[in-house]
């Protein structure tokens, strides 16, 4: 059986064992918790800089394709353009070329028509 001062310095070891059991825990939550920061802010890192890169390869292929839509926009002006100048053109050759065929209708005698009498 175990003496009074036996039991005392048996609970006084206990008792200065689980304080230092709890202080290496609490240093190795410490310790876990700086290495859980320290991930979480180099994920958080990558993700802000993965966000970057795709909002800036975005923002190229949306002026890319801008150019290229203003181009093609500038190249169809141009050709409405062209196409109203030739309906213009096809248009007054065809006013001329019809009117000159009413001159010559005007300025042709019949050949049905009787000659007119003079007396």
């Amino acid at each position: 059986m175990l003496t009074n001062d036996e039991r005392v310095t048996s609970a006084g070891d206990s008792t200065g064992a689980a304080a230092r059991l709890l202080e290496i825990a609490a240093r190795n939550a410490d310790e876990l918790l700086g290495h859980a920061t320290t991930e979480a802010d180099s994920i958080k890192a990558a993700a802000h800089a993965e966000a970057d890169r795709v909002r800036a390869e975005l923002e190229r292929r949306r002026a890319t394709v801008l150019g290229e839509l203003a181009e093609r926009q500038a190249s169809l002006e141009a050709e409405v353009a062209r196409l109203e100048q030739l309906e213009g053109d096809i248009r007054a050759r065809t006013r001329d070329f019809l009117t000159g065929q009413l001159e010559q209708l005007e300025s042709t005698p019949d050949p049905g028509a009787r000659p007119r009498s003079t007396a």
